[in-house]
């Protein structure tokens, strides 16, 4: 998806852990536009928190956005998933920013999203849990997720629509199989990184890739039915929906055994070298926490 937006001729590669790209908008501009990619493979706070330190070198936190793509093929997963991201995500900004920061986040997004409503805005006020940045989630694997029953398609793409609503997310459906969904990706991912005017028509047939751009959606329109309709819809209440529907498979816990550590695998000047570099990284990571972002210097890409 990356290397498609980017016009990248190498084949791409599998993402371990995290990979940084960047690219210019073509034109007679004289102002630079470069938009800067962290794509990042490894549900990690420390992955993510450095990830972010990046942006902030780059961008004003209001003009980051964070993707997550799901996968579509697997409800068994999917609300597990979703939940792990927003939650590391969530921790992270908390420990990045102090709290009056992200309070201004989440007004400047509340207005944001007011004025994209037209009238509706009061709706907002019914959402409970406002993501503070700007945030996308795309419904990755379409091609499988499209064979699936129609009742199947119809709840996942409520449930999806009303987790964007109550984050402020726009909901967008890929398949790198399709043309037609890999250009309105890569439009997405231009208005995203240069600033571009959101299309305000939406695609809400559950038999059709949806496409629902953040703050153009409404509770009514979503038709989702809770306990207590009417009052502030929060994620707990949807994960209630969906998990009745599509019990989630136990969460595996993940094997980080570092064999680096292991005796069998000594090698002194190796080891010595990694120590060096991990202390350098993490002096590095620490002044970039905690010193402000303007007197870091940010080099030009080559």
């Amino acid at each position: 998806m990356v290397h498609r937006f980017l016009e990248r001729e190498d084949s791409p590669k599998p993402t371990i852990v995290m990979d940084y790209y960047y690219g210019r908008k073509a034109g007679k501009s004289l102002v630079k536009d470069i938009v800067h990619i962290w794509e990042v493979a490894s549900l990690n706070s420390h992955i993510i928190r450095s990830a972010l330190s990046g942006c902030s070198l780059s961008h004003l936190p209001h003009h980051t956005t964070i993707m997550i793509m799901l996968d579509l093929r697997k409800p068994a997963i999917l609300w597990n998933y979703l939940e792990e991201c927003l939650t590391i995500l969530s921790n992270v900004l908390k420990e990045s920013y102090p709290p009056d920061v992200m309070e201004k986040l989440k007004e400047r997004k509340l207005n944001s999203l007011r004025e994209q409503m037209k009238g509706k805005g009061s709706e907002m006020e019914s959402v409970a849990d406002l993501f503070p940045l700007r945030l996308c989630l795309i419904g990755g694997r379409y091609d499988n997720f499209r064979d699936f029953e129609g009742v199947d398609r119809e709840f996942i793409g409520q449930i999806l629509r009303a987790v964007a609503h109550v984050l402020g997310a726009t909901l967008h459906y890929h398949s790198a199989k399709d043309s037609q969904l890999l250009r309105k990706t890569k439009e997405l991912l231009g208005l995203y990184g240069f600033k571009g005017e959101f299309t305000k028509t939406s695609m809400t047939d559950y038999n059709k890739p949806l496409y629902v751009a953040a703050g153009s959606d409404s509770l009514a329109a979503i038709d989702l039915e809770y306990r207590g309709a009417g009052s502030r819809l929060a994620l707990s209440v949807i994960k209630e929906i969906y998990v009745a529907r599509f019990p989630q498979s136990p969460k595996r816990q993940a094997s980080f055994e570092d064999s680096s550590d292991d005796p069998n695998f000594d090698e002194p000047i190796i080891d010595r070298l990694r120590l060096q570099r991990e202390q350098e990284i993490s002096v590095s990571l620490r002044d970039m926490m905690e010193g402000p972002a303007t007197n870091i210097p940010i080099p030009e890409p080559f």
